[in-house]
């Protein structure tokens, strides 16, 4: 079998701590290493590119390619966009229908980004865990191009009703909040774009700590959650490491062999 060469990391939870929102600096120096060895790195997340620009880890480090929005953006080393997919307008409003009868929050995820109301409760609570500020507009959707979607609620809603909606992959969050895109995409459909980009087998090591990283998991040669990850992931990942303050990435790598 082929050395695997491909690496992907997702960001909240993972690479980032979602309570100091630092980055280690073990993480920082495993990934320069892995650069170092000839190793593929990518970042692999629910944000689209502009969240992940203003956590500064596009910066960090010269990333060889970028899955955001849970597939339906992707970037090249170079910060270029190769793809970009919108979600279909009827799904939407139909979203929008049960965000009105629910009486909850969401946030349209586009250029620009927009609430449908003002900020609640589940919205500051959210934002404040992932350290980004709330879209000023709040409007109702008039057909714009829109990315993927942010659904905002207490603590235990059942997102049962947007999971029946047809063409939807709905993955609930770490905080107050579901991220819901196409079901057409995920993060391992970015993945396998990335890696014919790469001209790489189809074989990677993913990183991640939600719900939104259980696909390209399942996909993985090897898959690494985070020891402050979701007991869901951690359930089908082949190795659980610690959390991300206590040096996750680092103790992960070298238990692999990768550094």
């Amino acid at each position: 079998m082929k050395p695997i060469k491909a690496l992907f990391f997702d960001v909240d939870g993972t690479l980032l701590d979602t309570k100091s929102h630092v980055v280690p600096p073990s993480t920082i120096e495993t990934l320069k290493i892995l650069k170092q060895k000839g190793y593929k790195i990518a970042i692999a997340t629910g944000r689209n590119f502009e969240a992940c620009q203003q956590t500064g880890i596009t910066d960090m480090i010269a990333w060889d390619g970028y899955v955001t929005s849970n597939g339906q953006q992707l970037y090249d080393a170079h910060q270029q966009c190769l793809y970009h997919y919108v979600m279909d307008p009827q799904v939407i409003r139909k979203i929008e229908e049960i965000v009105i009868e629910d009486g909850i929050n969401v946030q349209f995820k586009g250029q620009p980004d927009f609430m449908r109301f003002e900020p609640d409760e589940s919205v500051k609570i959210s934002h404040e865990f992932f350290k980004l500020p709330i879209p000023s507009r709040a409007k109702a959707y008039e057909g714009e191009d829109v990315d993927m979607i942010l659904v905002y609620a207490p603590k235990g809603y059942d997102y049962q009703k947007f999971m029946n909606l047809e063409g939807t992959l709905v993955m609930p969050g770490e905080s107050h909040y579901a991220d819901i895109v196409s079901n057409s995409h995920s993060k391992y459909t970015g993945i396998r774009q990335i890696l014919d980009l790469w001209q790489l087998p189809e074989s990677y090591i993913a990183f991640g700590d939600s719900l939104n990283d259980m696909e390209m998991f399942r996909h993985a040669k090897i898959s690494v959650a985070m020891g402050n990850g979701n007991v869901s992931l951690k359930e089908i990942a082949t190795l659980t490491t610690r959390s991300v303050l206590e040096d996750g990435i680092f103790l992960a790598c070298k238990e692999l062999n990768l550094i």
